[in-house]
């Protein structure tokens, strides 16, 4: 237990291969802000993730003591969760959330995180074969957000319009023999045809409407699984055959190599970079022909519930999630079990603006410099506080009623409490502090501007 209601905390570097080389990786740039992390830069190391938090994969620890975060919570649960927040999430004495930075310039593994019932089961099935819990260390869920703090991201989340996919099928034949089912391509494109038809004489209903009406939701995702399942039947020499098939197209053809969407998009710089960095890969035809590909721009956000397909390409993002660490993955140096993988998969098609994540003014705010994301989960929410200059400052007089991490990504603060109890912390960039719940606090600039991340959860 711990006195202050602010704990400085550490954070674990987490050196992945798809992460940035050395200092050009924001997360080992945060990192090397608080000499307890005892982290150097290796400038040929790739480094692609930072943890604030409790999850035993990546744990954070007091700055001051150098005690275990989850010591601490687990010690005294109404302390540091609050009593309501503790028995809303079954009485588990841990954060519900976990709290990360990924810097990546290389495609992370083609990716889904399991829901609650098969976290469960795979938690317990390597426990019973392997005596111990080595992959899947905990049995939750892990739905996510990311919030680009980069000048750019691109990624791939969720499954394409299924009229998108049928482009593609229709107008790249490398696709269309990875594939390999023949007929089911033709099912999808006649499925889709009616429907067109259909909905052109029934003028007052769209596609969703109508599809939904005459039952053909169900059947596209059957379809949907069926054609992408196809893909992980192909032997690796036919997937590396029409990879290097298609790789020659597109030096010779340019984008119009990918079809119609392909040149719309200008996927053919994209492809490239993932051929080079994953050649012969299924997973080039899972992600960039199968999943909506993603281009967003610095504040803005995106959900991935469990069972969504994802990878990330580039960029450099907050992460939210519950606390978990589970990942099935196929593709993009991933090598899962494909059954697992494609039966886990929410084969919902969808344009990927219905995940992003609308953000407004924080209601607890009293000067307007505090913006909410509005997080479909229940297990966190996440703030964001920009101070444009010294001395400007954003007070929270009644706290917030659960636990609260901050990360300061830009410029230096103070944080006070402000009942003047609590001796004042000053964070520079990089540096992580958790906020006992109902405690007042007031996070002031220091020497110019600042930029402060929250990520919190009340009941």
């Amino acid at each position: 237990m711990t006195d202050s209601n602010f704990v400085r905390l550490t954070a674990s570097v987490l050196p992945y291969p798809y992460g940035k080389k050395g200092s050009d990786s924001l997360a080992a740039r945060l990192a090397t802000a608080t000499p307890e992390n005892n982290f150097k830069i290796d400038e040929d190391q790739p480094y692609g993730e930072i943890w604030m938090g409790d999850h035993p994969n990546g744990p954070s620890r007091t700055v001051k003591g150098n005690k275990p975060l989850a010591d601490l919570i687990a010690a005294n649960p109404q302390e540091y969760l609050t009593s309501a927040v503790y028995e809303k999430f079954n009485k588990d004495p841990h954060l519900p959330f976990l709290f990360k930075v990924l810097s990546f310039c290389k495609a992370l593994p083609l990716q889904a995180h399991p829901d609650k019932s098969l976290a469960e089961q795979l938690h317990e099935q390597e426990k019973r074969q392997k005596g111990k819990n080595e992959r899947f260390v905990d049995p939750n869920h892990k739905p996510e957000v990311s919030v680009v703090v980069s000048d750019h991201f691109e990624g791939f989340i969720g499954f394409r319009p299924i009229r998108e996919i049928k482009l593609f099928l229709e107008e790249v034949p490398e696709l269309r023999e990875a594939v390999g089912n023949e007929d089911a391509v033709n099912e999808l494109l006649d499925i889709e045809e009616e429907a067109e038809e259909r909905v052109r004489g029934l003028k007052a209903v769209n596609m969703d409407e109508f599809l939904a009406k005459e039952g053909g939701r169900h059947r596209m995702k059957a379809l949907l699984k069926t054609l992408f399942w196809g893909l992980f039947e192909r032997s690796h020499n036919d997937i590396a055959r029409l990879c290097e098939s298609l790789l020659a197209k597109l030096y010779l053809m340019g984008d119009e190599a990918l079809g119609t969407l392909g040149k719309e998009q200008n996927l053919g710089p994209m492809v490239k970079k993932i051929l080079f960095a994953y050649p012969q890969d299924v997973g080039m035809f899972a992600a960039v022909f199968f999943t909506n590909f993603v281009r967003l721009k610095r504040g803005e956000g995106i959900a991935i519930p469990a069972d969504c397909i994802h990878a990330y390409l580039e960029g450099d993002v907050i992460e939210c999630m519950a606390w978990s660490d589970n990942m099935i993955a196929c593709g993009f140096g991933g090598n899962d079990d494909p059954t697992i993988f494609t039966d886990m998969l929410h084969y919902e098609a969808s344009p990927s603006k219905n995940l992003e994540l609308k953000h407004h003014k924080w209601g607890k705010s009293t000067t307007g410099k505090t913006e909410l994301y509005e997080i479909p989960m229940p297990e966190f929410n996440l703030l964001n506080l920009k101070l444009e200059k010294d001395g400007e400052e954003e007070i929270v007089a009644e706290g917030i009623a659960g636990p609260c991490i901050f990360l300061v990504i830009g410029g230096e603060v103070c944080l006070e409490g402000t009942d003047g109890d609590d001796a004042e912390e000053r964070l520079e960039t990089g540096q992580v502090v958790f906020v006992k719940p109902n405690v007042g606090f007031r996070i002031k600039a220091i020497g110019g501007g600042a930029e402060v991340w929250g990520a919190f959860v009340e009941a």
